[in-house]
């Protein structure tokens, strides 16, 4: 009984392939049909980020308390020792100090190797080994301060994002005791390329080759008008700080009502006015 039903169902099976092969097939067709992707996805197949989406995502505990901080200090009137960093040198003369100390970028653990090497090669030649002393960017808060202190340093470069804030927020205040040119500058990431590093909180230039003399001394000049002279007037800024979205339809609300009060009262007195008159 077995038997028969496997013989019947190989039969079968072979008349509906007979007939799947019997079929023309249209010119141009796939074995595999093409599944036309969607609109609504985004990449890799999900849905779209969106500012809907944002709130129903959990997201990392380190995600909210960024976003919380940044909330916060938005949310906070700024002091003005603190504001000095925010008042930072605009995009052509950050340029152009950033153009000037990566000509003097430290050299990096090739170079050195590579230089260490040339002076062993001459001196076991016999040769005498040159004892000209490279000029350098200077970075660290301790050789920068020492700089400064010394009146080594010419002009020095202060991140305005260091984090925690205290390590700098005494250097102008010295550089400006010192008669020493500093600048503020965005982003210490940026700082941190022309030594070779991730960040940098503050860098300097105790001196430059020649040619540069004259870029060098602009540089001073623009810095010291900039920064050292208006330090004492930047000292006394505070900081405006970002309400909340519910806060200022709350405030103008509360405008609005005011003004019609005042309409109204208004109104009412030269009504009383009119009235008084016509007796």
């Amino acid at each position: 009984m077995q038997k028969n039903k496997e013989r019947q169902y190989k039969q079968k099976k072979k008349q509906v392939q007979k007939k799947d092969a019997a079929k023309p097939t249209a010119p141009g067709a796939f074995v595999f049909r093409k599944v036309t992707r969607s609109r609504r996805l985004g990449s890799g197949g999900v849905q779209k980020k969106t500012s809907a989406l944002g709130r129903l995502v959990r997201w990392p505990k380190y995600v909210k308390l960024q976003r919380q901080r940044k909330i916060l200090l938005d949310r906070l009137k700024i002091p003005p020792a603190l504001n000095v960093f925010n008042q930072a040198c605009g995009k052509p003369m950050a340029k152009e100090l950033l153009s000037l100390f990566r000509r003097y970028t430290p050299e990096t653990d090739k170079q050195k190797r590579d230089r260490n090497r040339s002076f062993a090669k001459l001196k076991a030649e016999g040769k005498p080994i040159p004892d000209e002393k490279p000029i350098h960017v200077k970075y660290g808060f301790n050789h920068v301060t020492n700089l400064i202190e010394s009146g080594n340093a010419k002009l020095v470069l202060i991140a305005h994002d260091v984090d925690p804030i205290e390590l700098v927020l005494w250097m102008p205040v010295l550089c400006v005791k010192k008669n020493v040119p500093f600048c503020i500058v965005k982003s210490k990431a940026r700082l941190g390329t022309l030594v070779h590093k991730k960040t940098a909180a503050c860098v300097a230039l105790c001196d430059v080759s020649p040619e540069d003399t004259k870029q060098f001394e602009s540089c001073q000049r623009k810095c010291l008008k900039r920064f050292n002279s208006n330090l004492a007037f930047m000292k006394r800024k505070w900081g405006n700080r970002t309400l909340g979205i519910k806060t200022r339809h709350k405030i103008a609300t509360r405008v609005k009502r005011r003004k019609e009060e005042a309409e109204r009262r208004r109104q009412a007195q030269e009504a009383k006015k009119n009235a008084v008159g016509k007796k």
